[in-house]
């Protein structure tokens, strides 16, 4: 007999050493227990008796492409009636999104296929040395060829996204004496004074932890390019191309449904540094180098309260 899971909770972050991460407040508030299933590593799968599951999928598309096609794989369970809500934190764009916020996406745009030029190797006039694969300029036109349909748009299920961004709506989010006081710092963004909340945009996914202007003015673009400018860029992830990717390919091969995918991404840090601080230097001098997130615990609370408000709604009274 097959295993019946309703739910399963894609986490990617969850460090050693007892530090939480994108599991933690899952794992204790679900009572999900571990489980075991062949093929995966002990402490990658979880569940509980009411039929919701959770995976550590592992930072970087490259570990969650590989460990989701492993689980979707396992012949000892029918994905084709699953939920599957990916929930993790993210760089945030401070023009859209505030700290601690949660984005509901529509559209991620993988941003690792390239060609790629060094700044000084590529002419003055162009704003990036970042090509897509097969044309001759910046967001110039793929030419026909071997790279002229690279996987790397995913556009989620509209419909199901605008029902969790409803039902998340009467979410009460966590806000803090120190995030007020973090948010002080950005408020000259558009949305760096604003307290967390939850929001629809889009992501940009990709292996390279990138941070500066000229990073985000390039991420903006991207995304608009790539989704003929109906998506915005609202996140940057390490993710969630290789996630969707292996969702996606499930799905080809009737083994899951793309109709019940969803992806949630809270914001623990900016893709900008503070107004008058260089980008290097707030990116490794912080805690710990890579780690200035100014809205870590906020992030990880709120993505874990709008997950668990869209669990309880797909257990009780899931959209058509």
């Amino acid at each position: 007999m097959q295993d019946q899971i309703k739910i399963v909770v894609v986490a990617m972050y969850q460090p050693g050493g007892g530090r939480p991460g994108e599991l933690s407040k899952f794992r204790e508030g679900l009572g999900l227990r571990p489980w075991k299933k062949a093929g995966l590593p002990e402490g990658v799968l979880w569940r509980n008796r009411e039929g919701v599951a959770a995976m550590v999928a592992g930072v970087g598309p490259v570990n969650t492409a590989v460990n989701l096609m492993t689980l979707g794989l396992h012949a000892g369970v029918d994905w084709r009636k699953t939920w599957w809500l990916v929930c993790g934190i993210a760089g945030g764009n401070p023009q859209i999104c505030p700290l601690g916020g949660v984005a509901v996406a529509d559209w991620v745009v993988d941003g690792d296929l390239a060609y790629d030029l060094h700044t000084e190797d590529h002419p003055p006039q162009w704003s990036t040395g970042l090509l897509p694969l097969g044309a001759t300029k910046p967001y110039g036109r793929v030419a026909p060829g071997l790279f002229s349909e690279p996987a790397q748009v995913f556009h989620l299920d509209k419909k199901l996204a605008g029902w969790a961004a409803r039902r998340a709506q009467k979410t009460i989010l966590h806000d803090s004496r120190e995030l007020a006081q973090a948010r002080k710092i950005y408020a000259a963004f558009a949305a760096g004074a604003r307290p967390p909340a939850v929001l629809r945009g889009d992501v940009l996914s990709a292996a390279r932890f990138w941070h500066g202007a000229r990073h985000h003015r390039w991420a903006e673009r991207w995304v608009k390019y790539w989704t003929k400018n109906r998506g915005r860029f609202a996140a940057a992830t390490m993710e969630d191309s290789g996630t969707l990717g292996a969702l996606r390919r499930l799905h080809e091969l009737n083994l899951a449904d793309w109709r019940r995918v969803l992806l949630l991404r809270s914001i623990s840090n900016y893709t900008l540094p503070p107004p008058g601080r260089p980008a290097h230097r707030h990116l490794v001098e912080g805690p710990e180098p890579g780690l200035n997130f100014p809205s870590l615990e906020a992030a990880l609370e709120n993505v874990w309260r709008v997950g668990r408000d869209v669990v309880a709604a797909l257990l009780q009274k899931p959209p058509r």
